[in-house]
């Protein structure tokens, strides 16, 4: 039923080592600094809606929330909301 499980064969040598050299090396940060720059971030875009909605509070009368950080005595710093 059970059979007895025989270990992996071990040789007496270990498995080489491959070394890049330094021509390797040289070849493939000349290689990496020829590739294109990564693209920036994605950024939004501003839809004519939303400049729109935009415009409409900074014209509206009611005061607008605003969040700040303020540094206190102890030299922590926090956000505190200011009406503006």
């Amino acid at each position: 039923m059970n059979q007895p499980v025989s270990p992996a064969p071990q040789t007496s040598r270990t498995a080489p080592i491959r070394r890049r050299t330094r021509s390797a090396l040289r070849r493939k940060s000349t290689a990496e600094s020829a590739a294109p720059a990564a693209p920036a971030a994605p950024q939004p875009r501003e839809t004519a809606e939303a400049v729109k909605a935009v415009e409409e509070v900074v014209a509206s009368d009611r005061p607008l929330l605003s969040w700040v950080l303020v540094t206190d005595d102890n030299g922590r710093t926090r956000p505190e909301a200011h009406w503006a």
